[in-house]
């Protein structure tokens, strides 16, 4: 038998914001990993835990975060660029109608989804990986991916976490889709709600009476509701405080992301009334198409509508929704969420000690971030620090400034090829390019799937907003004999030709373009899109 494998052992020092209270803050200290954990947390002039004694730490010049955790993102999606949404509507049913959503989202994502010859699949996951983890991102929601007949479904295994994957048993899987039988009948799918620690689904998209509809419906003839604490409501832009309370007296979640429910709405959730109900409230970016280019950005759009809205929410408060409450919702509180000796080693380390910790957060850029990691393993950071870390992978840059990604993993996904940040980007780019030759073959392959006729072997995107994959992302139930929810099997892939569109920058500091179009979007109340803008 051989001998078990020595621990790997490792350290970096830094101001530590912990997150496990208001102003429980670290000056400068040393956190000690071994293997995906950290082994303890040491304030300057105190001794290394034994067995650390001949550790060198790497000394970072930052502040030390837990990693981000985001809970809404439709990761597909973020090659595409912001979309200038056309007018204000009312709810999900809406929009996805338009005809410009449909050259702009829908009819492209088909086109690289199913005239995939096989290597936009393993771009397409390259990238949108990569764009979450330069901007300090750990977990965010899974990428589904189907056989080509769409018989067989899986979640694409990264480097990134996904909360659907997660780690059981101290990470339990959350779930964020429903059978189709069950998400149109009241007891079954409260039985799938009973069934899960954490079930993401979109509820209430929208603000106008048929938006909030959808969620009335979750109440039954007997005047029981279909909430359980595991329900994290995405979105909920339609509830009133009365709903609120509902929910928690269900202990039921908020996820909030307040850019694209402006963008579509011009309004936001009411989170005041979430907060004032008790709901712990997380972040999420939605998609490139109608939101922030990632969550560290959506830190930055939830400090401008607090503010602008005069929300009340503080700093803490807002890192707290990307940090140590969605850890709370997926019930991995006790390995992730906050800096603490014994939880896993995913840690965000930002340029920088002084000035108000959480605001430090708030304000940075992608090109201030430092080091990323991911179970203790150095996953993305500057050059000089990854190298100390005895972090390697691929070299790239954000701004003008070096960076390395590593994208290696023990358990990645083994039939999608592993292609370089760079060629991922060439393809990417080439493909959005030829859009109106990718366009005709879609079309041809989502019929011979339809008819049943599919012999291709391997995987594909399976998009959850626009496939059905025989499942719903929300609650199908019936209100006053009428279906709630978007119909989404009604949006037909567009039928005016598409042209040509660029592929979304992996940073707001590499898109030039993304902050000229906030700033022109129609539905933002006046002064959010540069207020935003002033972050960078």
């Amino acid at each position: 038998m051989s001998p078990a494998a020595s621990p790997k052992r490792w350290a970096l020092s830094g101001r530590i914001v912990t997150m496990a209270a208001e102003g429980d803050v670290i000056k400068s200290g040393t956190i000690f990993i071994e293997d995906n954990r950290i082994a303890a947390i040491v304030a300057k002039g105190q001794s290394a835990p034994a067995g650390f004694e001949a550790i060198n730490p790497v000394a970072t010049g930052g502040t030390i975060y837990p990693g981000l955790i985001e809970l809404h993102n439709h990761l597909s999606y973020n090659i595409l660029p912001l979309w200038q949404v056309p007018q204000l509507y009312g709810n999900r049913d809406q929009w996805q109608n338009a005809k410009s959503y449909k050259t702009s989202v829908t009819g492209p994502m088909s086109a690289i989804a199913l005239a995939d010859d096989g290597s936009l699949l393993p771009a397409l996951v390259r990238y949108v990986e990569a764009k979450c983890m330069v901007a300090g991102t750990t977990t965010s929601q899974g990428i589904t991916l189907s056989n080509w007949s769409g018989t067989i479904h899986k979640y694409y295994k990264g480097a990134l976490r996904a909360a659907e994957i997660g780690s059981p048993p101290d990470l339990p899987r959350a779930h964020s889709k429903i059978p189709d039988i069950d998400a149109e009948d009241w007891a079954k799918f409260d039985k799938e709600l009973k069934s899960s620690s954490c079930f993401l689904l979109h509820l209430s998209e929208g603000i106008d009476t048929k938006a909030h509809s959808h969620f009335l419906a979750l109440r039954n003839s007997e005047g029981d509701w279909a909430i359980e604490p595991s329900l994290a409501g995405i979105h909920c832009t339609a509830l009133d405080a009365t709903d609120f309370g509902t929910m928690a007296e269900n202990r039921a979640k908020v996820v909030w992301s307040p850019l694209s429910n402006l963008l579509l709405y011009g309004t936001t959730t009411d989170v005041v009334a979430a907060r004032t109900a008790g709901l712990t409230i997380a972040l999420g970016s939605d998609w490139s198409p109608s939101g922030s280019k990632n969550l560290l950005g959506e830190l930055k759009a939830a400090k401008v509508v607090s503010a602008h809205f005069n929300l009340g929410f503080s700093d803490y408060e807002i890192v707290s929704m990307a940090t140590r409450n969605p850890a709370a919702i997926l019930k991995w509180e006790a390995k992730l969420g906050t800096i603490a000796s014994g939880k896993f080693a995913d840690l965000l380390v930002v340029k920088g000690v002084t000035g108000d910790p959480y605001s430090h957060l708030i304000k940075s850029h992608e090109q201030d971030i430092v080091l990323v990691t991911i179970g203790g393993r150095p996953r993305y950071g500057t050059k000089t620090i990854m190298q100390k870390a005895g972090g390697s992978g691929e070299a790239l840059k954000i701004g003008s400034s070096a960076r390395v990604i590593d994208f290696t993993s023990p358990d990645q996904d083994p039939e999608i090829e592993k292609i370089t940040l760079a060629e991922a980007t060439i393809r990417l780019r080439a493909a959005l390019g030829n859009l109106g030759t990718l366009q005709p073959h879609s079309l041809a392959m989502s019929d011979a799937i339809a008819s049943g006729t599919v012999s291709r072997t391997g995987w594909r995107l399976a998009l959850d907003e626009q496939f059905g994959n025989n499942v719903q992302l929300r609650p199908r139930l019936e209100y006053n004999g009428v279906r709630t929810g978007p119909d989404l099997a009604a949006v037909a892939t567009a039928a005016e030709p598409l042209h040509p569109i660029k592929l979304d920058g992996l940073t707001v500091a590499g898109d030039p373009v993304f902050l000229d179009t906030l700033k022109s979007e129609p539905n933002l109340p006046q002064g959010i899109g540069a207020a935003i803008a002033a972050f960078y």
